[in-house]
């Protein structure tokens, strides 16, 4: 029997691959011995060959996206060394569109799948790769027909890991830069019936989160709240996450959303551009204030993640637009704000646009671009800068009443990180830090620069952002003062007096000896903060439980 290998190569080891698992499915009833084995861009070449090798597959077949595209060229070759008569099949993708190309950097390659991949394996095996024809382009069944792609014997080498799922392949809206834009991405939606029953052998699994890898996953209105009523009605101890276009978002969607208990579902939401121009040209036309609103109704339900996105580098946005749409994104306050650039993908409408739009692009993945004919590469860079804060100082979570303060001392969010990053590029040369007490120590010394005058506030919210985040009952060094530690000596005596047994009960909240030993006492210094968040109180004690931190604030005279 000739063994076949499956390789799945994942951006991190949170994350798994589906596509070999839909291919082992598929043909499952063939007789060869099949072995999955996924490995992360992270792992040494030798370490990934050397698995390779021992294993000593008959045929290989390797699945391509942008992510691993890189180490796979540099693997490639390595492989064919070792394994001269293996036979090498590649899919996915990166391969899908420009399959010549690879046949000539990589002329021992023997086959190529491109688009969906499971009919054209199924048509290599049945033919046992004696074929003259390289580039196998088969016509897949219904998606409905494809099998579910995950097997009991996946999930302990799943544990901890994202599960992805899809209800739906395809999309219905023709995005330049996506490749489910294509005439040949058409939707197709998958059974309701066998989705739920699906979706309860991998929710009987207990994973962590389960992701729906559907690009649209609100396109047909009906199944996705079939789909989301289902969830709710269950509501299972696992995350679920979708991407949703929030134009198509009804009343009856948010009537029946906000049935939704916390944090079951994430949302991931793509704005891509404020700038009509630029949702023109990518054939993705919106009414930003309608869009707007919907997300804002979302968010202030407060039961679900809301994650957004913004597109640098789009046809028509200038770096004025960029920073309108910025600025307007980061106004949402959502739970987490992705600033991406477009990657010009090969097979895509605006890839083959480039010359028209004055797009210049990194010339191997992610092919990133450099410059368009609205902006420069400087201007990107300055863009890229910004991202990086953004994801330090707002993604995080780590920082969120400073922030909130901060910014309302600039004309708008992007001038206050923009200037931040100027300010970190003169001092250190390194405006993204993700240390939290160096983050935060650069920040203060930005606020002593710039805004000197409130020095003691900003102080104050640090500690305060300090007091939420850390595990240890000491304020970092630049933070400390001798206040804070009075503070923490008037605050104990005070409740320690108001223990019984090592127990206290103090404004509602039980807590031990034990736990107050572990708390952090906090009493602000100026009179700004203290205003603004404590107006009755003079101390606040936070205090850690096992999921959360409670803050308690009270007057000890």
């Amino acid at each position: 029997m000739k063994k076949i290998l499956l390789i799945g190569i994942n951006a991190r080891y949170t994350h798994s691959n589906l596509a070999i698992r839909y291919l082992r499915n598929y043909v499952a009833d063939f007789s060869y011995q099949i072995t999955l084995e996924e490995f992360t861009i992270n792992q040494q070449l030798l370490e990934i060959l050397s698995k390779i090798f021992k294993l000593q597959p008959e045929i290989i077949a390797l699945s391509v996206y942008i992510w691993n595209t890189e180490i796979t060229r540099k693997l490639l070759p390595e492989i064919h060394k070792l394994l001269p008569d293996s036979k090498i099949i590649l899919g996915g993708p990166e391969v899908s569109y420009n399959p010549q190309k690879w046949f000539e950097e990589f002329p021992f390659l023997n086959f190529i799948i491109c688009g969906a991949g499971e009919a054209g394996f199924q048509y290599l095996l049945e033919k046992k790769l004696s074929i003259k024809e390289r580039i196998i382009k088969i016509q897949n069944p219904a998606f409905n027909e494809i099998k579910f792609p995950y097997i009991d014997t996946d999930f302990p080498g799943l544990k901890d890991k994202y599960i992805y799922y899809e209800a739906s392949r395809g999309c219905p809206f023709k995005c330049s830069y996506c490749l489910s834009s294509r005439s040949d991405q058409k939707l197709e939606l998958r059974e309701l019936k066998k989705v739920k029953q699906e979706l309860d052998y991998l929710l009987g699994k207990k994973p962590r989160i389960i992701k729906f890898i559907d690009r649209t996953f609100n396109a047909n209105r009906e199944f996705s709240r079939n789909i989301w009523q289902y969830l709710i009605e269950i509501n299972p101890d696992t995350k679920l996450h979708f991407e949703v276009y929030p134009s198509l978002l009804e009343e009856e969607d948010f009537k029946l959303l906000e049935k939704c208990p916390v944090n079951l579902f994430q949302f991931e939401i793509g704005i891509q551009s404020t700038n009509p121009a630029a949702l023109k040209a990518i054939h993705r036309p919106d009414d930003w204030n309608k869009t707007k609103e919907k997300i804002q109704n979302l968010i202030s339900m407060g039961n679900i993640h809301i994650h957004v996105d913004l597109i640098a580098g789009l046809p028509y946005d200038e770096f004025n637009d960029i920073k309108h749409s910025f600025n307007e994104i980061y106004s949402l306050q959502a739970d987490y704000f992705q600033l991406g650039f477009l990657k010009i993908l090969p097979g895509t409408e605006i890839a083959e646009k480039a010359d028209e739009y004055g797009i210049e692009c990194l010339s191997y993945a992610p092919y990133q671009v450099l410059k368009t004919k609205w902006l420069d590469f400087n201007q990107l860079e300055k863009i890229q800068q910004v991202e990086s804060l953004l994801n330090t100082f707002y993604n995080s979570s780590n920082f969120k009443l400073t922030l909130e303060n901060l910014t309302s001392e600039f004309n708008s969010p992007f001038e206050m990180f923009s200037s931040l990053a100027e300010y970190l590029n003169k001092t250190i040369n390194e405006p993204g830090i993700r240390n939290w007490q160096k983050s935060a120590a650069l920040l203060l010394e930005f606020i002593r620069t710039n805004l000197k005058e409130k020095l003691d506030f900003y102080q104050d919210c640090l500690r305060w952002d300090w007091c939420y985040l850390a595990n240890a009952h000491q304020y970092p060094t630049f933070l400390n003062s001798k206040k804070l530690t009075q503070a923490k000596r008037m605050g104990f005596e005070f409740l320690k007096q108001r223990s019984k047994q090592n127990s206290i009960n103090f404004k509602g909240v039980n807590f031990t000896f034990n736990d107050l030993k572990k708390a952090i006492f906090f009493q602000p210094s100026s009179i700004e903060f203290k205003n603004k968040l404590m107006r009755d109180a003079e101390i606040c004690i936070f205090i850690k439980f096992q999921n959360y931190k409670e803050c308690i604030k009270y007057n000890i005279k």
